[in-house]
């Protein structure tokens, strides 16, 4: 299944073909990321936990992002879309990130197999809608500088919340830290430093995401720039 998920998200060979180092990227990436043998430990720490969703919900998309955009419009399938779908999308990506700290709902989560590979997927899922839809919006000529940005904050800002809420928060979650080193029989980690480095990785993974957002939206307006103003071109008078 994984990697069938793979193939399909990277473009399968013909993809390779266009962007083999972006692309393979991305596919080795999301392999990794969705292994069971990750969950079995992520479920039990939040530092892991968070890599894995640095990893298949940020870094991953970021790849694919990247790769899409190389493309012409016409090869990438890029179509305009409304402003509920990227409101739609917004709220999806940032729920994803968001409903897993829930004090309610973070035990469940983290407990039942089940729940938590569902989990992953609906967030690698959500990671591939907002790259499809960011991609489209990048390449749309002529928005103004206040609509980028608002975009690139409503997709980042909620990111950066919630690890700001783990780097600077009190202990959410106690017992995952512990539980995973008493699993792995690894060096003791306090439930703080577990939080801590989990807090971090998003905030880091977040940034990434606005910082490529950003180089994005400016490469239409450099690629104009860069060639310079098109002369009307005349046809000859016949002789």
């Amino acid at each position: 299944m994984i990697a069938v998920f793979v193939c399909w998200t990277s473009g399968g060979p013909k993809g390779w073909k266009r962007q083999p180092l972006l692309l393979g990227g991305a596919a080795l990436v999301f392999l990794l990321g969705l292994q069971p043998a990750l969950d079995a430990a992520a479920r039990h720490s939040v530092w892991l936990h968070c890599l894995q969703s640095a990893l298949i919900h940020h870094l991953a998309p970021i790849l694919l992002l990247f790769a899409a955009v190389r493309e012409s419009p016409a090869e990438a399938g890029f179509r305009t879309e409304g402003r509920a779908v990227r409101i739609g999308v917004v709220v999806a990506f940032g729920a994803m990130s968001g409903l897993w700290m829930l004090p309610q709902l973070h035990q469940s989560l983290m407990d039942d197999a089940t729940l938590y590979a569902l989990m992953k997927w609906a967030m690698a899922v959500s990671g591939l809608w907002l790259c499809r839809v960011m991609g489209r919006y990048c390449q749309r000529a002529g928005l103004p500088l206040r609509q980028q940005w608002s975009f690139s904050l409503a997709v980042a800002l909620p990111q950066v919340l919630v690890g700001g809420v783990l780097l600077f928060g009190p202990v959410l979650y106690p017992m995952h830290g512990h539980s995973m080193t008493r699993m792995h029989g690894a060096a003791a980690m306090s439930a703080q430093l577990d939080q801590l480095l989990g807090g971090a990785l998003i905030c880091l993974s977040a940034l990434l995401l606005l910082w490529a957002d950003r180089v994005l939206h400016r490469k239409p307006r450099l690629a104009i720039n860069a060639g310079g103003p098109r002369l009307p071109v005349h046809e000859a008078a016949p002789s």
